[in-house]
């Protein structure tokens, strides 16, 4: 015991990441059935992630046959040929070893949550330093709760394919929290080859890297603390300018995607992917149930009103990104979490693995939680979403398989669980602005703030 002690003290994050992945292997040991009932779970699997439509999809392609005229497939191609290396899942190897690649990006996702946490962008920007930057969490903190996160140690047995979305994403932040401009893009394309809503995140994402550009050219302190006037100006002429910043980096963004649908080409017969992989989510025609807001409504939705419901739902989560990149441009890191938010919400196949991703992200701006107003509803918003999480598959099994329920009974959840998730998102935002409007009237600290 004073062994292990005496290592965590001197390696804690070589503790932790070891812990982490040694859970993660050992519980589908324990249970071996354990990987195979998540993977059926529609909390976690839908019909855009699902590790056994994936395997469906492998089959045809070992055999010669397009994946995508049957319907059913609906992931990136480039997925098929990295799983066909791996032992068939059938066997307790290739369920192993198919455990142990999802373990990699899962240790890897929580180091790049820790490089995120430990470049100081949450708190201190070009333009802004939180007068509470001494309160944020520790990276390691950080890290320790992706790690240990139910939601994601689930997802993670469960093996959908939304774990390689979240590891490109965090990677693209990671990469503009440093200022990279090529490699962030370059990230954040490969997300959204992978899944579509991540291209929601282009601008805030662009923000923060543009804003780490400008931080790293901002002038050097002389020895008496002030700033000399002719480094500040040059300070100023050094600025990237924004248009062509934003044209590099869009430019590095479309390269990047049309790179990899010209490989997905290349290594199937026909560019038939192109509808089944990225028009699924937007006209949305598998209703199979899921923790989101859509499938009900368009299971009841009339056929003629169905394509403008959907440029509906479609427009609400594409007018957040840059509302958010406005509001909080001193805070671009704040708008890449709420980001996130949103479209784990309000996605059309969404699931618990997301959301899980971004709660975990919420430790990123920890320094806010002492302004937060969920010191009001941290009980109730936490009670419903394990209210949530334990009776949502109890009323599915009612609905689906015990035949006592009905569809109205796991939508109902559904609403509760969003709605938790609508409350910690909407005190998240508050907090942040209510963290800048502090940091700019330091005499209103403390003081009640109310709308007239």
């Amino acid at each position: 015991m004073e062994a292990v002690t005496k290592l965590y003290h001197e390696h804690p994050r070589t503790v932790l990441f070891s812990a982490a992945a040694t859970l993660r292997l050992a519980l589908p040991l324990a249970f071996p059935a354990l990987p195979d009932l998540l993977s059926a779970r529609v909390e976690i699997s839908t019909p855009v992630n699902s590790f056994k439509r994936l395997h469906e999809g492998i089959f045809l392609f070992e055999h010669g046959l397009d994946p995508y005229d049957g319907g059913i497939f609906h992931q990136a191609p480039l997925l098929l040929p990295l799983f066909s290396l791996l032992p068939a899942s059938t066997s307790v190897l290739g369920r192993l070893a198919s455990i142990l690649l999802f373990t990699i990006l899962d240790v890897l996702s929580a180091d790049c949550l820790h490089a995120i946490a430990a470049s100081g962008t949450a708190t201190v920007s070009s333009v802004f330093s939180s007068p509470r930057k001494t309160q944020a969490w520790q990276p390691l903190t950080v890290a320790a709760v992706y790690l240990l996160n139910p939601f994601t140690i689930l997802t993670c047995l469960g093996r959908p394919t939304t774990v390689f979305t979240t590891f490109f994403t965090l990677l693209s932040i990671r990469h503009a929290t440093e200022g990279k401009l090529q490699t962030s893009a370059f990230a954040l394309a490969i997300a959204s080859y992978l899944s579509l809503h991540p291209a929601l995140l282009l601008p805030p994402i662009g923000l923060l890297c543009y804003d780490q550009l400008c931080k790293s050219r901002e002038p050097v302190n002389d020895t008496d603390g002030l700033k000399s006037p002719m480094k500040h100006a040059s300070s100023q002429t050094d600025r990237p300018k924004v248009l062509d910043f934003g044209i590099r980096f869009f430019s590095c963004f479309l390269l990047t995607a049309a790179l990899l649908l010209a490989l997905s080409r290349v290594l199937l017969p026909s560019f038939a992917f192109l509808p089944s992989v990225y028009l699924t989510p937007l006209r949305v025609p598998d209703l199979t149930p899921n923790p989101g807001l859509w499938w009900y409504f368009f299971i009841e939705m009339f056929d003629p009103f169905r394509s403008f419901f959907l440029g509906v739902f479609w427009l609400h989560m594409l007018s957040y990104s840059v509302p958010f990149c406005l509001r909080m441009r001193k805070q671009p890191l704040a708008a890449v979490v709420s980001m996130l938010g949103i479209t784990a919400i309000f996605q059309p196949y969404a699931n618990v693995g997301e959301a899980g991703a971004w709660l975990s992200c919420l430790t990123l701006l920890s320094h806010t939680f002492e302004v937060s107003s969920t010191h009001r509803y941290t009980f109730p918003a936490v009670a419903v979403l394990l209210y949530t999480s334990l009776l949502g598959p109890a009323f599915h099994h009612l609905w689906l398989y015990a035949g006592s329920g009905n569809a109205n009974f796991f939508y109902a959840i559904t609403l509760v669980w969003n709605l938790a998730l609508l409350i910690i998102l909407t005190d998240t935002v508050y907090s942040v602005l209510r963290d800048e409007w502090e940091a700019e009237r330091p005499e209103g600290k403390g003081k009640e703030v109310r709308q007239i």
